[in-house]
């Protein structure tokens, strides 16, 4: 697939989650305010390196996460 590498999409929500190839791949579907979808296919080790960052900076910057502060070990 060939982008322009200026591009930048602008998510508004996450449509779908899901792994797939047995357990190899996780795809993620993301769209915008004008219905436009992206679709993100990473290897499981690069998505688990991924959630790991994202749980770090959700801990740094709490009020982020819903205006609410949270901790991971108060998470169900």
């Amino acid at each position: 697939m060939r982008t322009d590498a200026n591009a930048r999409f602008e998510a508004s929500e996450v449509a779908n989650l899901k792994t797939v190839n047995a357990g190899q791949r996780f795809e993620m579907q993301f769209s915008d305010s004008e219905g436009r979808i992206v679709v993100v296919s990473l290897p499981v080790a690069a998505a688990v390196e991924l959630g790991c960052m994202i749980c770090n900076v959700s801990e740094h910057a709490p009020y982020l996460v819903g205006g609410v502060r949270t901790t991971r070990s108060s998470r169900p």
